[in-house]
């Protein structure tokens, strides 16, 4: 289907300039068919070569008879600033790279259904029309032009119309109040309305509730602005279903006058919820990686690196809040004569075995940690002197209770307990935990300490 048909009323009597109109309204024809889907979609870079190449050569044509013409000299800048805005919008659509092919090219057909009527039907003909061998023809030919005009953009207008009818975007077009005036039918199909029900219904109410004001004062901005934007919403579509749609909203131009706006709509719901998915997926390996990095692979308690950080972070809310904060330092009882007599495996059976027990004696809000070997060492928040010292000992007995195959005897651990005061450091609150931890052992083992 063409979108714009040749005749001879638009013609301006100059072979060479007529011929290379010609030559935009066939490209224009063919980039409508392929929009519609009645040919292959072009290749952006080509398409916009091709309209470089078309400017070069016209503009200069056409700019050498515009010198013989008896136009004003600021008509005549006029005309030659329209020949630059040309060259400035089809470099503005060569830079876009955030557009898809068929956005591209229907942005591009656009342009051309605006330059064709408001440049080659109006500025070319009154230019054309001021030449010295067409004045002494005379007879009334700035009145046809205007008729010609008219003629044109109401053609436009409706195949314009029939061609968003048959596009596979969704398209909408509004008055300069914002009323929709017309809905295509991949929009009626997508709502499951139709296109009657589509323009009477205020369908901003099917948008989702979060949704909804920003996408109204979206929409003020652009009949405030008369420019373009791009928005991304939800909207209760056929059936029911919740769907994404990703909206660009353009203004609509009548030369420089502002007549509403159009809307170019598609469904990314499948993207959206393949990026969900992605992010869900990045989420949970970066709680995996966290989670490696942070701990010790034998036992899955916090390593030594992670339980510096988090018992420096623990003494600062500590003291900035007036908070208690207690310290355990564990030691596994005779541990170099199990590895000695049962070997590794058993002796990595019992570091888990101790993990274990730290892990089911312990709050959420504490932090067990393998500080290195057989010791490990737990931050008790929250926790003050008499408090450390009951969960201490509970960890130490329920140690004592926890029977492993291998060994003909139970498990202990020797702790060693510390309290933070008001001026400690992490090192301080460490070594009086080690301290105690090594009285316990010097006092027999097997027993909890705090000096």
């Amino acid at each position: 289907m063409a979108l714009f048909y040749w005749n001879t009323h638009l013609e301006t009597g100059n072979d060479q300039i007529d011929g290379q109109h010609k030559r935009l309204f066939e490209l224009t024809n063919d980039i409508a068919d392929a929009v519609s889907g009645q040919g292959s979609l072009p290749e952006v870079p080509t398409l916009l070569a091709e309209l470089i190449d078309y400017a070069n050569t016209h503009f200069c044509d056409e700019e050498k008879l515009m010198c013989r013409s008896s136009l004003s000299a600021a008509k005549k800048q006029q005309h030659v600033c329209a020949h630059r805005a040309f060259h400035t919008r089809v470099r503005a659509l060569a830079a876009k790279s955030d557009l898809e092919q068929a956005e591209a090219v229907n942005e591009i057909l656009n342009f051309l259904v605006n330059w064709l009527v408001t440049h080659i039907l109006k500025l070319d003909h009154r230019m054309v029309h001021a030449l010295p061998e067409r004045i002494e023809e005379g007879g009334g030919t700035s009145l046809s032009v205007q008729e010609i005009l008219i003629a044109a953009l109401n053609e436009s207008e409706r195949r314009f119309r029939q061609l968003a009818e048959q596009a596979p975007t969704m398209l909408w077009f509004a008055g300069a109040s914002g009323a929709r005036e017309f809905v295509n039918r991949e929009w009626s199909e997508f709502m499951g309305l139709a296109e009657a029900d589509m323009k009477a219904t205020d369908w901003s109410l099917f948008l989702h509730p979060d949704d909804r004001e920003r996408y109204r004062t979206f929409l003020d901005e652009r009949l405030r602005k008369h420019d373009a934007g791009t928005i991304e919403y939800r909207i209760r579509a056929k059936g029911g279903h919740l769907k994404w749609v990703l909206e660009k909203v353009m203004p609509r131009l009548d030369e420089d006058r502002f007549v509403g706006l159009i809307g170019a709509d598609t469904d990314i719901t499948a993207m959206k919820e393949t990026t969900t998915t992605l992010e869900q997926l990045v989420a949970q390996r970066t709680r995996e990686l966290e989670r490696l990095v942070n701990s010790d692979p034998l036992t899955g308690l916090l390593n030594r690196r992670a339980f510096d950080e988090r018992l420096d972070l623990e003494i600062q809310r500590a003291q900035r809040y007036d908070r208690p904060l207690s310290l355990l330092f564990i030691d596994i009882d005779h541990f170099k004569e199990v590895n000695d007599r049962y070997g590794h495996v058993v002796g990595d059976e019992v570091l888990r075995a101790v993990a274990a027990v730290l892990k089911n004696g312990l709050r959420a809000t504490d932090a067990a940690c393998r500080y290195g070997g057989e010791e490990f060492a737990v931050i008790l928040v929250e926790t003050d002197r008499l408090e450390a010292l009951s969960i201490a000992e509970r960890i130490r007995i329920a140690a004592e209770n926890n029977r492993i195959d291998q060994l003909d005897k139970s498990t202990t651990i020797s702790v060693g307990v510390s309290v933070l005061s008001s001026d400690d450091m992490a090192v301080d609150l460490i070594q009086r935990a080690d301290d105690s931890m090594y009285v316990a052992k010097k006092n027999g083992r097997n027993r909890s300490h705090m000096q």
